[in-house]
């Protein structure tokens, strides 16, 4: 209906929506809601410029917390939960952290500035076209993935990788990455859909390697036809 509207159906009846089931999120100056994020002991709201908790149950009722009116997310692909840390996500401003509202640790909850050590890199984020970002956890090599559009380019064009063990950052160029998910299976691969005209269609990465048995060869990508 609007875009601080957020309603919810009957406990037990998903395709069931009461007319009172309705809970009004921030005001019309935080913009849209961008993004629905369920954790333990919440369900995370964020609004471009806004993050907002609900809780409660279906008996005593369900209710808003403002945790911030300030920053939000510019782009609903780019949550991630990063393990041991919180909910990743981009702002206007650069990537930031949802600490402690995830699960029962007595972590007081608050947002953390993850992109802090690199600004010169945010800047070059073309915010008009940052709505299309996206990303996903790479548990292998424990790293959080988001691709950016740099520049003047409408598409994601480069990763920004978060190594959370290290909390640092790393960047790679010329990865033309519209979605991706990362598999659940003992792999662990991450697939994505390129945005590059001239090599459409669904990749796969994993570690590689550049010999085997003791023979070198050259990495090969296989895709599907498929443009994304």
């Amino acid at each position: 209906d609007t875009d601080n509207t957020l309603r919810y159906s009957a406990p037990l009846y998903p395709e069931v929506f009461p007319p009172d089931n309705v809970i009004n999120i921030g005001d019309s100056d935080g913009g849209q809601i961008t993004g629905l994020y369920a954790t333990k002991n919440s369900l995370v709201v964020l609004k471009t410029r806004g993050v907002y908790l609900i809780k409660g149950n279906p008996s005593d009722g369900f209710f808003s917390e403002t945790l911030s009116r300030d920053t939000g997310c510019i782009a609903p692909k780019s949550m991630a939960e990063i393990p041991g840390m919180g909910l990743a996500f981009l702002g206007n401003d650069g990537v930031w952290l949802l600490e402690g509202a995830l699960e029962n640790t007595g972590t007081p909850t608050k947002l953390i500035h993850l992109s802090t050590p690199i600004p010169d890199e945010i800047e070059k984020i073309n915010l008009s076209a940052a709505v299309a970002s996206c990303a996903s956890m790479y548990h292998r090599d424990k790293e959080y993935w988001l691709a950016v559009p740099y520049g003047d380019s409408q598409e994601n064009n480069v990763l920004l990788v978060f190594h959370y063990e290290a909390a640092s950052w790393s960047k790679r160029e010329n990865f033309p990455i519209q979605c991706m998910v990362e598999t659940r299976d003992h792999r662990g691969y991450i697939y994505f859909g390129s945005n590059d005209a001239d090599y459409p269609g669904l990749y796969a990465y994993s570690r590689g390697t550049g010999d085997k048995g003791g023979v070198a060869f050259t990495p090969t990508y296989k895709s599907v036809s498929l443009d994304f």
